[in-house]
């Protein structure tokens, strides 16, 4: 079943216009992409939320505008993280038989067995770049670490082929890695041990009346 997302072309992008959709829970955003001329639009702040987590981060979405259906990939957006508001979107139109590249995210499942003995993960690569057809693009690609010992890693070239796209990244590029624990350092306490006895000595001149000289 298509996930549906309403859109309103944006004929005046004056910022005051913009400023004000904004304060409607509205989204300026953009189209643009295979066979389409660049169009300017605006869609409910809402809605996009509810699409996103629905679809994904590289799921196809259908953008209905002006009573006509374009499939759509969310390309990027753009966040206020003091007012923790939506700003902007961009959205790019895509033929589903042709082949797009795209970053996908890499979640590592499980705990490694260096880790339970006091080993580090060291996640190092958060994004995989694939290329496939839109509706062959994972939402996530996951990298199953409970085999790792301390001192093992994971690259691209580790892992198992499970889905319809090519991965583009360098084959020796580290995924993820456990590292040996980190020994504590001793705390250096020398700098108090020295101090203390000047002081105390310092107080027993003045005591003694074995100051400076006038």
């Amino acid at each position: 079943m298509a996930i549906v997302l309403q859109a309103q072309s944006r004929e005046d992008l004056s910022k005051s216009n913009t400023k004000g959709l904004r304060r409607t829970g509205n989204i300026p955003a953009v189209l643009y992409g295979n066979g389409v001329d660049s169009r300017a639009i605006f869609i409910d702040g809402s809605d996009f939320i509810k699409v996103i987590r629905k679809a994904g981060r590289n799921g196809v979405i259908t953008m209905k505008i002006d009573g006509e259906d374009y499939p759509v990939m969310l390309h990027e957006y753009q966040t206020d993280t003091i007012k923790d508001e939506l700003l902007h979107a961009d959205f790019y139109k895509v033929d589903m038989s042709s082949e797009v590249d795209a970053d996908v995210n890499v979640h590592l499942v499980g705990e490694s067995a260096g880790q339970k003995e006091g080993g580090v993960v060291q996640h190092l690569l958060h994004e995989i770049t694939v290329r496939a057809l839109p509706a062959d693009i994972p939402e996530a690609i996951e990298v199953n670490i409970e085999k790792l010992e301390i001192g093992d890693s994971l690259s691209i070239k580790d892992l198992a082929k499970t889905g319809n796209y090519e991965i583009l990244n360098d084959v020796e590029e580290t995924i993820v890695s456990v590292t040996p624990p980190q020994a504590e350092e001793p705390e250096d306490t020398t700098d108090e041990e020295i101090t203390e006895p000047e002081l105390v000595d310092a107080e027993k001149d003045g005591e003694n009346g074995e100051g400076e000289e006038e």
